[in-house]
């Protein structure tokens, strides 16, 4: 009995070796997008990113509970603060203050990360599927992707301005880099 013991925790003492969990150690986030007059990129300045990121051998091998909350007033445009509150307004931002991605799967095939899960914007919900890239970097490893999406998805009227001779177009795109550590 003492053998089947000790073999079983020295399998368990290796398995857990063999696994290292990461944590995330950075994270940006910007979205891009046009209007009649000029192009336009907003920053998210806060991004909170939470899961099991688990990974062999300098690879990442698996991501868990993959949750990503994103507060709407800690988004900024380079455009300044007159955008920033047309932006607030449009997402409905003192009503639904976060926009929110949960994973429901994520699969990790090699450097190709696929996440599908639920995201909300300004109280609207949609089931989307995210691809996204992964590589080792020195100290952990790095995720980047990119989302396209038309606001007249989640019922987002487009930002005006100027009586409505400036409006921004439907498209927008999500660019991100999450960077993590061992």
């Amino acid at each position: 009995m003492k053998t089947i013991i000790s073999t079983f925790i020295l399998l368990m003492s290796i398995s857990l070796s063999a696994q290292d969990l990461l944590t995330t150690s950075s994270v940006t986030l910007t979205i891009d997008g046009s209007s009649n007059v000029h192009d336009w990129t907003s920053t998210a300045n806060e991004v909170f990113v939470t899961g099991q990121f688990q990974s062999s051998g300098g690879k990442l091998t698996a991501i868990d509970q993959l949750n990503v909350r994103v507060p709407v007033k800690k988004i900024k445009s380079t455009k300044g603060s007159i955008m920033d509150n047309k932006t607030y307004d449009a997402l409905r931002a003192s009503k639904f203050p976060n926009i929110t991605f949960k994973a429901t799967s994520v699969e990790v095939n090699g450097d190709n990360i696929k996440a599908t899960g639920t995201l909300t914007i300004a109280g609207r919900y949609r089931t989307v599927t995210i691809q996204a890239y992964g590589k080792s970097i020195a100290g952990g490893y790095e995720i980047t992707g990119s989302y396209d999406l038309k606001m007249s998805q989640f019922n987002i009227e487009r930002p005006t301005a100027l009586l409505g001779t400036v409006s921004t177009t439907d498209d927008v795109k999500i660019n991100f880099a999450v960077r993590l550590k061992g």
